[in-house]
């Protein structure tokens, strides 16, 4: 499968306000096939949720309310997540991740977005993240 895996930090640094990182990912959705997983979802939504509200984790879950005003602006970003598409994980990608955690050093989100670029045949990622660059068989993008 050809086209590009966009790890997490991409889309929050884009949802942070970086015109250039903005520009960098309309022009590679305009040129490749974009592609994300349920743990970039996760991660981008997560950290969204602290930024948008200024609350730790631990705080926001005994904000039920807090979470569910913030409906609409989660509708865009999740709108702008699904510029990318979705590639599932199964027990394969992650039995997969576990070996490359072993082999890599990676924490087990980024070896899940590893597995999940292995098992699909993903041979490149936009990241800002160097960890990947100890990955053989994926070739990190310079982003920005």
């Amino acid at each position: 499968m050809s086209g590009v895996f966009v790890d997490s930090n991409v889309f929050l640094k884009v949802l942070e306000g970086d015109h250039n990182l903005k520009y960098y990912f309309i022009n590679l959705c305009e040129s490749d096939v974009v592609y994300r997983n349920p743990v970039v979802y996760s991660e981008v939504v997560y950290v969204w949720f602290r930024l948008s509200t200024g609350k730790k984790s631990f705080e926001l879950k005994k904000l039920p309310e807090l979470v569910k005003s913030k409906s609409k602006e989660l509708k865009k970003v999740e709108d702008f997540l699904n510029l990318a598409e979705n590639l599932s994980i199964n027990h394969k990608i992650e039995k997969t991740a576990s070996g490359i955690i072993k082999q890599y050093g990676l924490l087990p989100n980024d070896a899940l977005i590893v597995a999940t670029c292995k098992h699909y045949g993903i041979k490149r990622i936009a990241t800002l993240d160097k960890d990947f660059n100890r990955i053989d068989f994926l070739e990190v993008l310079e982003v920005g």
